[in-house]
C-alpha cells in the first residue's frame, strides 16, 4: 500500500526516527525506573524519617537517585529537544535545561559526599527542578501541534511543567500569607499537592518517552484490506 498505517479509511500519524532515537530510549528506560525509586525513597523518608528526626537513610539515597536521574534524562531531552522547530529560544532554552540537569546532578552528588551543605544543595536542586519544569511546559506545548510527536506524551509532559510551576509558587505563599494558621495550611496543601502531582507524574513521562523513541508501536493492517499481490 502507498500508505503505511491506514485504519478504515484514517491515517495513523507517521512518526518520524531520528538518528539517536533509540540509545535516547534507553536512557529514558533508565530515568524512569531511578525516577520511581527517587519518588519512593522521597515518600518514605517524609513518612518514616522526618517525623523521627533521621537517621535519614532514605534521604541519602532520594539524593543519590537525584544525581543519577539528572545525569540520564539529558539524552532525552537533546533527542526530544531537536524535534521542535528552530527558533530564536529553542536553543537557549535547551542549553539552560541542560546546564540545570548538570547543576542538579553535581548539586545532589556532593550533598551525599558531604562536601555540600544541605541548605545551598537544596537551593541548586529546586531550581534546577524549576527550569526543567519550564521545559517541560514550553517544550511540550509546543510539541503538541507537531505531526510526528504524540500528543498524550506532549499533554503529560505540559502538565508536569504546569503543575510544578504554579504548585511551588503557591506552597510558598503558604509559608508567607498573614492569618489563621488553617488557612496557611490549606494554601500550602494546595500547592504540595500540584507539585506532588508532577513529581510523582515525572518518571511515567520519561517512560512514555522511552517507548516512543524506541518506536515500540504495534503494526496495525488495514480494516479489510486485501493483501497484495506478489
Amino acid at each position: 500500500m502507498g500508505l503505511l498505517g491506514q485504519n478504515r479509511g484514517v491515517a495513523m500519524k507517521h512518526i518520524t526516527e531520528i538518528p539517536g532515537d533509540k540509545t535516547a530510549s534507553a536512557f529514558a528506560y533508565s530515568a524512569a525506573a531511578v525516577g520511581v525509586a527517587g519518588v519512593l525513597t522521597l515518600g518514605a523518608m517524609y513518612a518514616v524519617e522526618v517525623p523521627r528526626g533521621g537517621p535519614f537513610v532514605f534521604g541519602a539515597i532520594n539524593d543519590a537517585t537525584g544525581a543519577v536521574f539528572n545525569v540520564l534524562v539529558i539524552p532525552v531531552i537533546l533527542q526530544v529537544h531537536k524535534r521542535l522547530p528552530e527558533t530564536q529560544w529553542t536553543g537557549p532554552l535547551k542549553w539552560v535545561t541542560v546546564a540545570a540537569c548538570a547543576a542538579g546532578a553535581t548539586s545532589s552528588a556532593l550533598l551525599v559526599l558531604k562536601v555540600l551543605d544541605f541548605g545551598p544543595s537544596t537551593a541548586v536542586s529546586v531550581s534546577a527542578i524549576v527550569i526543567q519544569g519550564i521545559w517541560f511546559l514550553v517544550a511540550n506545548n509546543k510539541l503538541l501541534h507537531a505531526g510526528d510527536y504524540p500528543s498524550g506524551l506532549a499533554k503529560l509532559g505540559r502538565f508536569i511543567g504546569g503543575a510544578l510551576l504554579i504548585g511551588l509558587p503557591i506552597a510558598g505563599l503558604g509559608f508567607l500569607i498573614p492569618g489563621p494558621e488553617w488557612l496557611r495550611y490549606a494554601v500550602m496543601g494546595v500547592g504540595f499537592l500540584a507539585g506532588a502531582s508532577s513529581w510523582a507524574a515525572w518518571p511515567y513521562w520519561y517512560f512514555r518517552a522511552g517507548k516512543f523513541l524506541g518506536h515500540k508501536r504495534p503494526a496495525e493492517a488495514p480494516s479489510g484490506a486485501a493483501p497484495e499481490p506478489a
